[in-house]
């Protein structure tokens, strides 16, 4: 699984917003399956995604998401709001599939909680912005739980 799907179900040819609540980044399966459907509903445009990403064995998730970044053009995405984000590796290659994928992309909600302290959101931000993406137009927003 993974990819472009050559023909998605009918059934998600007309949704337009998904979210997935914890989605674990250290199960290669469970990532598969969501860079399956994402790509499968030829109109999604609004995406909403709670990473959990516990755990060490990563390398697996990381190895999978990196080719998915040549997508290009693949996503109809326009918002993308992204819970739990602490910028560990995994979850900086899924936002690199995300902005690689998406070329009319309008926005990146981050919901950064500080007391995880990994990095600044000011780090994140730039770190970010420095990803290839299909979208010149993005507005990249953090917020920090105080």
């Amino acid at each position: 699984m993974g990819g472009v799907p050559e023909s998605p179900p009918t059934a998600l040819n007309n949704i337009k917003s998904l979210k997935f609540f914890t989605m674990s980044l250290r199960n290669v399966k469970e990532v598969s399956d969501v860079v399956y459907l994402i790509t499968s509903c030829p109109k999604l445009q609004h995406l909403t995604i709670e990473f959990d990403s516990s755990g060490i064995n990563v390398e697996g998730v990381v190895q999978f998401l990196r080719p998915q970044s040549f997508l290009y053009g693949a996503l109809k995405l326009q918002r993308v709001q992204v819970n739990m984000f602490m910028s560990l590796e995994m979850e900086r290659e899924f936002i690199k599939f995300i902005l690689a994928s998406t070329p009319v992309l309008e926005e990146i909600f981050f919901w950064n909680f500080v007391y995880l302290g990994v990095r600044s959101g000011k780090q994140m931000i730039d770190e970010i912005e420095e990803f290839r993406r299909a979208s010149p137009n993005v507005d990249f927003i953090f917020e920090e739980d105080e």
